[in-house]
């Protein structure tokens, strides 16, 4: 009696409402973006008037390049409350992404008239006067900064970048490592490092560049940089590796085939597969001129003067008078020259 009543009851359940909701879950899980924009919609559905979350999907916006619905969402924010120092900035942000400088600066300044006391603000106008190159209110931007947050690892960064550009060196790599010490995760300032001892030839830049690679494992500009200071300094299997581990993240990355084509070619004497490495390179980008010229200096290594021909005079179609290309062709001449008249 008591199965017959369980086995009654379990009709009761519904199993399409269950489908549902699993199938719901499964894109969620599969779609994890198209999930958080959800929620930020169904929050906004159901608190219409709450600015934070209008921001919050300006946010969502801004990080995916989309400013024009951005826009949208902090009008709105704005609209809400326009006393908020913090909905400017973000304003600031969306207009900077519009490429409208004027516009980015006067909210910017429109934050600081409301809270003088915020230093995202100041660091926000010192990057924007680093980019016109007004060094002055750069420095004066970020001292303003630090005065109110002294642990501000970005107003070291910027003001390490000041000193570069002005010519102190020195003083830049004093600012970048402090900015270190004030947030060990900070993966700009370690890149920063990398590119200014790679340039010195110090065997710090490894160092460097791996902490960033430890911050960002997949980071292709931290893996080339590495890679290319290996190649310089001739530890081709870590260049090599490098390199590979660039084309597994993205594998349009043109420069790590060629880069890997040039290692075999000039220093393995591998043509072969210097040859296939260029050729990858070429099916990513055809217009190579170099790798062209490479594939075909490669070709003439191997002694067929036909690809190799072929070769330099695709690369001259695409970088007229390149040099090395015409000195390839003469070369060539003279050799079937030589071949005709022993």
């Amino acid at each position: 009696m008591l199965i017959g009543l369980a086995l009654a009851i379990l009709p009761a359940c519904n199993p399409g409402n269950q489908s549902s909701e699993n199938q719901k879950d499964s894109v969620n899980l599969a779609n994890p973006e198209q999930a958080k924009l959800n929620r930020i919609n169904q929050d906004i559905k159901e608190s219409p008037s709450d600015p934070d979350l209008y921001e919050e999907r300006a946010l969502y916006f801004i990080d995916r390049g989309n400013y024009n619905e951005a826009f949208k969402d902090i009008s709105s924010a704005l609209d809400i409350d326009s006393n908020y120092a913090g909905y400017h900035i973000t304003l600031a942000d969306v207009y900077l992404g519009m490429g409208k400088l004027k516009k980015t600066v006067q909210s910017l300044e429109r934050s600081l008239e409301l809270d003088k006391s915020n230093p995202t603000a100041y660091l926000k106008l010192a990057e924007i006067n680093i980019a016109i190159r007004d060094y002055k209110k750069a420095l004066q931007n970020i001292d303003m900064a630090l005065r109110i947050d002294e642990l501000a690892s970005k107003g070291y960064l910027l003001r390490g970048i000041v000193m570069l550009e002005t010519g102190d060196t020195l003083k830049g790599i004093r600012n970048f490592q402090r900015a270190i010490d004030m947030n060990q995760d900070y993966f700009e300032a370690y890149m920063q490092l990398g590119v200014l001892y790679a340039g010195k030839k110090n065997s710090l830049a490894i160092d460097y560049f791996k902490n960033a690679l430890n911050i960002q494992p997949d980071n292709i500009d931290a893996l080339y940089n590495l890679a290319m200071f290996y190649q310089d300094y001739g530890e081709f299997e870590k260049a090599i590796s490098n390199y590979k581990s660039i084309i597994e993240i993205d594998p349009s990355f043109f420069l790590a085939f060629y880069n890997i084509g040039y290692i075999n070619l000039v220093y393995l004497s591998d043509y072969d597969a210097a040859i296939e490495y260029f050729t990858d390179a070429i099916e990513i980008k055809d217009d190579y001129a170099e790798a062209y010229y490479n594939r075909g200096f490669a070709w003439e290594l191997k002694k067929n003067v036909e690809k190799s021909r072929e070769n330099y005079q695709k690369s001259l179609e695409y970088k007229p008078n390149y040099e090395k290309a015409i000195e390839g062709l003469n070369r060539i001449d003279e050799f079937i020259s030589r071949q005709q008249n022993p």
